[in-house]
């Protein structure tokens, strides 16, 4: 099956290795464009290199999904016209622990990484979705 996205944006949070690594590469090479995010400059210039390496336009972005702030920043900077129309919410961490022994700050880091995260950046790209009446 051919897939072409030439015509999407797609961010991909977690896209530095791994899952997050595959499905960037996977969308570029059906022709989007690909955001990926990483929790630090040198992930994102890595990020960018990548995509570039496997002739995918797009780039690298910093954000921390735990943030409210780092989220606007990235929509910030995407601008209205770079507006993700496929978003993947990749990122996540694990504090894994016998409950006994987990700390409460590990369960509010997992807790904000992986749930509020999602929460908060499909929030962020939903409003221009639904104003496309395109996204996914």
């Amino acid at each position: 099956m051919n897939l072409d996205l030439s015509n999407e944006i797609a961010l991909v949070t977690g896209a530095s290795r791994g899952i997050g690594q595959g499905i960037a590469l996977a969308l570029g090479q059906a022709g989007a464009k690909v955001y990926g995010t990483a929790t630090t400059s040198g992930g994102a210039d890595r990020i960018t290199q990548f995509l570039s390496e496997h002739g995918i336009k797009g780039e690298g972005k910093v954000v921390d999904v735990a943030d409210s702030d780092s989220i606007n920043a990235l929509v910030a900077s995407l601008g209205k016209k770079e507006m993700p129309s496929i978003l993947v919410n990749n990122a996540g961490i694990a504090r894994d622990a016998l409950l006994m022994r987990m700390r409460d700050d590990d369960w509010n880091q997992v807790i904000n990484t992986n749930l509020t995260g999602v929460y908060r950046l499909s929030k962020a790209c939903l409003r221009a979705m639904m104003k496309a009446r395109h996204g996914r």
